[in-house]
Parts: structure tokens; C-alpha cells; sequence
């Protein structure tokens, strides 16, 4: 599809079975950009037949974990099958230090240019082209984690997407947030668990409704579920009482501007 976000991992750190930790691929203009690398991400990327030779720009919300542990795979796949174009890789500071110490000490640098751009976590416009703007969003989290806003430009349609990754309830995001088409924001917990979510800096499904109400989205995609919950159903129907136009972020699932 010209411009689509196909939802690969969706749970927290503490997975499981079936239950890969954060990755999406969000295409637009019939380009690629992937969001988190959790474990996993290059088996789901093949699984799900995403062109992995498309992508030429990752961008990584935090360094904990379940959100970047599948990018030395990935960057290393890219070697094995004979990359030679350059990839760009935005993240927090400190990501370039951990990416070349891996490559150094496997003696695996790449044959292609690999670019990587650190963050600081703020609000900033990241990427300005003939294509779309990519912007930051500072989140509240344990660690400095950036959330990611995508807005096509030239077109007659709304096609914009909002990536807000691990944070605790943070209404000053809201604005950045107005009218956009899709939110994926994290929903870790349900409200009956809310002081676990304020001492972990997570969101309930809940305060995730509130946000995407306050900015007016059109659609609400919930994830990052801890595995604890069986039925995640109960995520929906929280967030259904404030936001109806809610759905459950479910690996493979497609969605289409």
C-alpha cells in the first residue's frame, strides 16, 4: 500500500510466547520507515513479506530493551545480504556507542554507510523533505525516550501518524497531537493497576483514550500491553468509554490511511 502502518510487536518487556516486544513499519509515498527494532523484528518483517531493502530509516524511541534489541540483528541482516546503500538510524544518545562496540567486537562493520543520529529528548522538527515531516516528541518516561510524528506533505488527505512510545500520562503532548489520522499510544496497564502504572512511568488504557480525546485524533491504536492481561479486550472497552474510535494493536495487523 502507498501509505499504510503495519503493527509488528506490541507488548512490553515482559512478552512471551507470540507476544513480540515493540516494531512497526509505517509506509508512506511507498517508502519505508521502521519504528522500534524489539527482539524479533527482522523474522516479522520477513514473516509479514515487508520489503526489507525499502527501508532506509529507523528510528528508536528509548534504550530500554523490549524497544531496540532486534537493531544489531537487523543492521547486521542488512550486511549479509549485501547492502550498499546508507542507512539512517535516529535514537537517544548513547545508541551509537552500543551499535559500534557490538560491530567492533564481532569485527562486523558493514559494507554499507551506516548513519546514526542521536536525540535529545525534546520537541523538535527531525526530518524535512520533499516527502514528509518527522518530528520529536519528548515523552515522560524513566529514562529520556522520544515519541515520533509523521505528516505527509502534498496531499489532499489527512495522512499523519503519531507514534507515542513508553510515557506516563502526559497531557503537554496533546497539542503536537491535534488532528492527526492515527496515535499509537502505549497502554502498559489497565486503571485498576494505575499506581503500578505511575511507579513504572506507564500509561493506563484509560489516560492513553484521554490523550488521543484532548488532541482530537481520528483513530486511537492501543499497545505495548503487559503480558499479566489475557483479555486484552479490556483495554478496549476502558478506552472506548472516553475515545469509541479505539483499536487493539494485534502483530500483523495492517492499517491504511
Amino acid at each position: 500500500m502507498n501509505n499504510s502502518l503495519r503493527i509488528l510487536g506490541c507488548y512490553s518487556g515482559s512478552g512471551g510466547h507470540n507476544r513480540y516486544p515493540s516494531s512497526q513499519l509505517l509506509i508512506m509515498n511507498n517508502k519505508s520507515y521502521l519504528i522500534d527494532c524489539g527482539e524479533g523484528t527482522q523474522f516479522l518483517l520477513k514473516k509479514y513479506k515487508c520489503k526489507l531493502s525499502s527501508i532506509d530509516n529507523i528510528f528508536i524511541s528509548h534504550l530500554h530493551g523490549d524497544h531496540y534489541f532486534g537493531l544489531p540483528g537487523l543492521v547486521s541482516h542488512f550486511n549479509l545480504k549485501g547492502r550498499n546503500k546508507d542507512l539512517n538510524i535516529y535514537g537517544p544518545v548513547g545508541l551509537k556507542k552500543i551499535i559500534s562496540l557490538i560491530m567492533k567486537s564481532s569485527d562486523s562493520w558493514t559494507s554499507y554507510k551506516l548513519n546514526i543520529f542521536e536525540l535529545e529528548p525534546k520537541n523538535t522538527l527531525l526530518l524535512d523533505n520533499d516527502e514528509l515531516y518527522v518530528k520529536t516528541i519528548k515523552l515522560s518516561h524513566r529514562i529520556p525516550c522520544t515519541g515520533f510524528s509523521f505528516k505527509l506533505k502534498k496531499s489532499n488527505e489527512n495522512i499523519s501518524y503519531a507514534y507515542c512510545s513508553d510515557t506516563q500520562y502526559f497531557p503537554e503532548i496533546s497539542k503536537q497531537l491535534e488532528n492527526f489520522n492515527i496515535l499509537y499510544h502505549e497502554s502498559t496497564f489497565l486503571e485498576k493497576h494505575r499506581e503500578l502504572a505511575k511507579k513504572t512511568k506507564h500509561s493506563t488504557a484509560l489516560q492513553a483514550s484521554k490523550i488521543a480525546s484532548s488532541s482530537n485524533v481520528n483513530k486511537l491504536i492501543l499497545g505495548h500491553f503487559s503480558a499479566r492481561y489475557k483479555d486484552l479486550n479490556q483495554f478496549k472497552n476502558e478506552a472506548e468509554s472516553i475515545f469509541p474510535n479505539t483499536f487493539l494493536a494485534e502483530e500483523g495487523m495492517l492499517y491504511s490511511f
